[in-house]
């Protein structure tokens, strides 16, 4: 059986103030201010989290990683590993690249599905399972 790799790239902005993807970011008498002052941020995490809980229970066996966008010297030599491991080609691998490394991203075994913008939770579920399936 092989193993498949999805990464989902994260919201970067909420990172700058010290709260992960698990935190809230201020409240009141905060001295970052509300809670609200970062809810575009916020609700992006929250997709990728959703994102993230569904993949894990429809496909355990996936190696399910979730990324920052900056850790580019992590991220893209994986994307190319695996884009070049699945047999994509020069060009099409540096596009997948390329794409990877926006915030709300969705890499399936070297390929970009999704980035910058995810549609619903069950359709990048079901877009990733149909992948992953054709193996």
């Amino acid at each position: 059986m092989t193993t498949h790799q999805v990464i989902l790239v994260r919201e970067q902005d909420a990172q700058h103030s010290g709260s992960g993807c698990c935190g809230r970011l201020g409240a009141r008498d905060s001295a970052l201010g509300g809670a609200a002052d970062f809810s575009h941020s916020r609700a992006r995490m929250e997709r990728i989290g959703a994102v993230y809980r569904d993949l894990a229970a429809a496909a355990p066996e996936l190696d399910l990683i979730v990324a920052d966008p900056r850790n580019l010297l992590w991220l893209y030599p994986t994307v190319w590993r695996a884009a070049r491991r699945r047999g994509l080609g020069w060009a099409a691998t540096i596009r997948s690249m390329a794409r990877a490394g926006a915030p709300m991203a969705v890499v399936c075994d070297g390929d970009t599905l999704y980035s910058g913008r995810l549609p619903a939770t069950d359709t990048v579920v079901a877009r990733v399972l149909e992948r992953i399936a054709q193996d």
